[in-house]
């Protein structure tokens, strides 16, 4: 387990395959209520082709959490620290949800940073739907109670067909959940919701990195339609939706976002045909 000191707080990262000096770094970041581990179906479809950068947000699981509030800036910022540490000049970004976000910000603000962006299951605004929703799992978290938390946006997450699939699922997540930081969990969520008030979309198109947006068809946490916002925005973008998913994607359909992140990554050079 490596960290980085932050000015006395800790922010957990690892990497894989590493040792591969001749191939270039993909960062992952972390949906709201994910952890590294959480893209264990994802990574050994990248192993072998690329170094893989994996870290914990401040507030996340294996990162201490902060006394002051969390912003998606500060999440954009330590990832320039951790790159600078790591002395990786330049990566591709691949965030879902949460992660996404913090990826556009990175993107608006380090552009020479990145060499390519994938943003999965993502938004550049908050809706009232959204709003809300965010607010239930705000009040879940407040509650501090795992199967309270863990209700209130389970099936919100994961498809309908994904969870009579997987039976275990729910009783699996609340026994993860008892060792949660709620009151990270909180300020996590209330750093989400201030796109509400400072949406990114009006920035989109600064953003001349070639863009890879995915969306799932059956998410309810952020529909297809946020994507198209994006995709309407951004100038260099391609955009597909998995189907039969649910806002969990990455979990659900692994080798899908998988195979759409490689493909995106293997025509890049030809970028300029299109």
């Amino acid at each position: 387990m490596s960290y980085l000191d932050m000015d006395g707080s800790k922010l957990y990262y690892e990497t894989v395959g590493f040792e591969k000096k001749e191939n270039e770094t993909i960062a992952f970041l972390n949906g709201i209520f994910m952890s590294t581990s959480s893209w264990r179906f994802i990574t050994p479809f990248f192993v072998d082709e690329y170094r893989v950068l994996l870290h914990d947000f401040m507030g996340q699981w294996n990162s201490d959490g902060l006394r002051e509030p969390y912003s998606l800036t500060r999440h954009a910022d330590d990832l320039k620290i951790l790159l600078d540490f790591l002395n990786l000049k330049k990566v591709h970004i691949v965030g879902t949800s949460y992660g996404g976000e913090v990826g556009l910000i990175f993107s608006l603000k380090y552009p020479d940073r990145v060499r390519s962006l994938t943003v999965v299951s993502s938004v550049s605004e908050i809706r009232p739907n959204l709003k809300y929703m965010a607010l239930r799992w705000l009040n879940a978290a407040k509650t501090r109670n795992p199967e309270v938390f863990v209700n209130e946006w389970f099936a919100d997450v994961y498809s309908e067909k994904f969870i009579s699939t997987h039976p275990d699922l729910w009783e699996n997540l609340v026994e993860l959940y008892r060792g949660f930081d709620y009151d990270s969990a909180m300020r996590l969520l209330e750093a989400f919701m201030s796109l509400e008030t400072s949406p990114i979309t009006p920035k989109l198109g600064k953003i001349t990195i070639p863009v890879l947006i995915i969306a799932a068809e059956n998410d309810i946490v952020k529909p297809v339609e946020y994507s198209i916002v994006m995709s309407e925005r951004i100038p260099k973008n391609l955009f597909f939706v998995i189907p039969s998913a649910g806002h969990g994607v990455v979990v659900e359909k692994p080798k899908e976002v998988s195979t759409l992140i490689l493909g995106f990554l293997r025509i890049l050079n030809s970028w300029e045909v299109w």
